[in-house]
């Protein structure tokens, strides 16, 4: 949770990204990135961009809050490090989908942005998944042979369209046909 309210912090601007999380360290050089947890992730991503990430860089940092994923966008130009708008991604999802066996010292912009990018396609491949099933469980829940659209549109093709006439005074008369009035003669004796 800290995490992200320092990243908040950043972006408001009221302490550098140095200042924010330099006693974050990690935990080992030699662990694959993959076999991270998510704050162990978070604190190898937050050293490499203080120590590696090259000037005028840019990449996009995911932290994990109380299991709801934000993400940001860090830029590095010659002095500073500065931290983008802090976007709420949502709940569940994956942050990176890192290369096996990709370490801290062979990590670089492009590894970032290929785990980024898978990320976000098991995000998107996820979604449809959900939405295909919360579909699926839609059609089972409605009795067979019932289809609303249709229904609908059938009862309000039934309606008659009431036209209206401007006359000469500006006022506005309903324009009835013969069929249309017997319709409402029936339905005022009923």
């Amino acid at each position: 949770m800290e995490n992200v309210i320092r990243l908040q912090k950043c972006h408001e601007r009221n302490i550098t990204f140095k200042q924010a999380f330099s006693n974050r360290g990690m935990v080992n050089d030699f662990v694959p990135l993959k076999s991270l947890t998510a704050a162990e992730e978070f604190s190898t991503l937050v050293n490499w961009i203080l120590q590696e990430m090259p000037k005028y860089g840019r990449m996009i940092l995911r932290a994990d809050m109380e299991g709801i994923t934000y993400e940001t966008i860090v830029y590095k130009d010659q002095y500073k490090i500065r931290v983008g708008a802090i976007k709420k991604c949502g709940p569940g999802m994956v942050r990176y989908d890192w290369k096996e066996g990709l370490l801290y010292c062979s990590l670089d912009l492009r590894e970032i942005d290929t785990a980024i990018k898978g990320a976000n396609l098991v995000n998107t491949a996820r979604r449809e998944e959900q939405q295909i099933q919360q579909e699926s469980m839609l059609e089972r829940s409605q009795p067979e042979g019932v289809n609303e659209v249709s229904e609908i549109m059938a009862i309000t093709s039934e309606i008659p369209r009431i036209r209206m006439i401007e006359t000469s005074t500006n006022c506005w008369e309903v324009s009835l046909n013969e069929e249309e009035r017997q319709l409402i003669e029936e339905f005022l004796q009923t």
